[in-house]
């Protein structure tokens, strides 16, 4: 009985960590400090949550994160052609 209740106790936790998301929570007031005028406290936990951010992603992507960083200089691509407009309506057309 007692694993049946701690099994239950650590699914309804789960749950509702996954519902709260306090990381996703911590990731946007980070980002969100980003655009403010952090200064002291404030600015270092964010510099330090959006590090711990930003190295868990190049961990979980080296590939891609390599890929990324060879190609942070290139050029834009060019823009596509322009869009034609029609002047000419048919008679008769969408009927």
């Amino acid at each position: 009985m007692t694993e049946l209740l701690a099994a239950v106790l650590l699914l309804a936790a789960g749950y509702g960590l996954g519902r709260w998301q306090p990381l996703h929570r911590v990731s946007d007031w980070a980002n969100w400090q980003r655009y403010g005028k952090s200064t002291g406290a404030r600015y270092w936990a964010m510099w330090a949550v959006l590090s711990v951010e930003n190295i868990g992603w190049l961990l979980a992507h080296p590939v891609q994160g390599r890929d990324n960083w060879k190609h942070r200089h290139d050029p834009p691509p060019p823009p596509g052609p322009p869009v034609r407009i029609r002047t000419q309506h048919t008679e008769g057309a969408g009927e």
